[in-house]
């Protein structure tokens, strides 16, 4: 893995995300002063994206999700926030990591699933699933890997095993806490290496420009003023660095004028017909 690897990761509070950034930016999780902070699932902490660039990695921790109803920054707000960061720092994600706890699932944890879809909807081909506190025997269970592609897809599946040290464990317990940490991060890095997957740029749209997009689906269908629209669409998706969107926009602009002046002329061509029969 020589080229900087682009890493994004998401998942409910509590279930291993802020220690992956750290072992892969840190390559260990120390007692305190780590680079993302590790809360242990705390509730209340705001929806915000944390990055850090190593020479080998670009991490990026999304943090506050999976709070309950009562929560001050809703779902809804929380996909725009996200989708609208990816959406202005353009960055061409390697690896997309949706993050879960071994153990059961719960009806939170699909519906947290199904908000890593919408946001990261772009990156599909670069989702992983991450299963935190386990080991590569667990995964290998059928009934385990099943249950996992049942309610999150057939993605790669990798197992970590990070374990917190604490500063009253024995001399000998920590030794093999962070040799078992060392050990997890290179089957990580090892799996990642043999996906390999390339950091191609997505176009990825602000909530604003998706909201837009599904106003310009009722819009084109309109004679003259939906082709308008298209066109001039197209010359502000140029402009905001958007080329697919863009050159998507102008094809339908086009063919829209094509219909347009189609209809006048069959317009003009029946209405000769109409003064001729009337004579």
């Amino acid at each position: 893995m020589n080229e900087q690897i682009n890493v994004a990761l998401f998942g409910r509070a509590g279930y291993g995300k802020s220690s992956i950034a750290n072992m892969l930016v840190q390559r260990d999780i120390y007692d305190n002063n780590n680079t993302f902070v590790i809360n242990d699932g705390v509730r209340g902490e705001p929806i915000n994206i944390y990055g850090y660039v190593t020479e080998s990695y670009r991490v990026f921790d999304t943090v506050g999700l999976g709070e309950p109803p009562s929560h001050p920054t809703s779902h809804e707000e929380a996909v725009k926030k996200i989708r609208n960061y990816f959406s202005e720092c353009q960055v061409p994600l390697n690896y997309i990591f949706y993050v879960h706890r071994k153990g059961r699932i719960t009806e939170e944890d699909i519906k947290m699933f199904k908000i890593f879809k919408e946001i990261f909807e772009w990156g599909i081909n670069k989702f992983i699933i991450i299963i935190t506190h386990t080991n590569p025997e667990w995964v290998r269970k059928p009934e385990n890997s099943n249950l996992i592609r049942r309610h999150f897809g057939n993605y790669p599946i990798i197992p970590v095993d990070f374990p917190f040290t604490e500063e009253e464990d024995e001399f000998d317990t920590a030794i093999r806490q962070r040799n078992k940490r060392a050990q997890s991060l290179q089957r990580l890095e090892n799996e990642l290496s043999e996906l390999s997957y390339s950091g191609v740029e997505q176009e990825v749209l602000s909530s604003a420009q998706i909201f837009e997009k599904k106003v310009s689906r009722v819009v084109r269908v309109l004679p003259i003023a939906g082709s308008a629209y298209q066109l001039i669409a197209s010359g502000v998706y140029y402009k905001l660095e958007k080329p697919n969107n863009a050159k998507e926009r102008l094809k339908e602009g086009v063919f829209r004028v094509a219909i347009d002046s189609m209809c006048v002329v069959v317009v003009a061509v029946a209405s000769l017909c109409a003064k001729i029969m009337r004579k």
